[in-house]
């Protein structure tokens, strides 16, 4: 008979644990609410190249959207998306949003430095100009300058 009690108890005990586990897993995405990990990205970051690449990985996360356009995510959470950067400034924001409504964002400034591009100046400097006059004794200059 005392054995059955113990088995009783020890069933009863593990049945508990069980509970008590599955409910601290399934209450934990709520309580810590979704998550963005960027990948290579901080706020300051200049580049001379138009077309940069957003990647990383969310957590708790049901709806995922790069400066308001939904991405889609792997199973485990990664993401990777191709944005073109026009120059100057410019404004990178990352939401995500869990099945709770709970929205965490992400902000990152960058900067696209174009270029300086010498080809402008030397069109102009390789037009040419064609000047002509004429004085009253009947001679004729022509000056010629490519």
């Amino acid at each position: 008979m005392e054995v059955r009690k113990i088995l009783i108890r020890i069933l009863v005990g593990l049945g508990i644990a069980i509970i008590a586990g599955y409910s601290l897993h399934t209450f934990w995405g709520f309580l810590i609410g979704p998550r963005i990990e960027l990948a290579g990205l901080e706020s300051g970051y200049s580049t001379t190249t138009a077309f940069i690449v957003v990647a990383g990985r969310v957590t708790h996360t049901q709806v995922l959207s790069i400066n308001d356009a939904t991405t889609s995510t792997s199973l485990e959470g990664y993401f990777s998306e191709s944005l073109l950067l026009a120059e100057g400034y410019n404004i990178l924001e990352v939401k995500a949003t869990d099945r709770y409504g709970r929205v965490t964002d992400k902000r990152i400034e960058l900067t696209l430095i174009v270029p300086y591009h010498a080809s402008s100046t030397l069109e102009t400097a390789t037009s040419s100009m064609h000047i002509a006059s004429s004085t009253n004794e009947g001679a004729t200059t022509t000056l010629l300058i490519n």
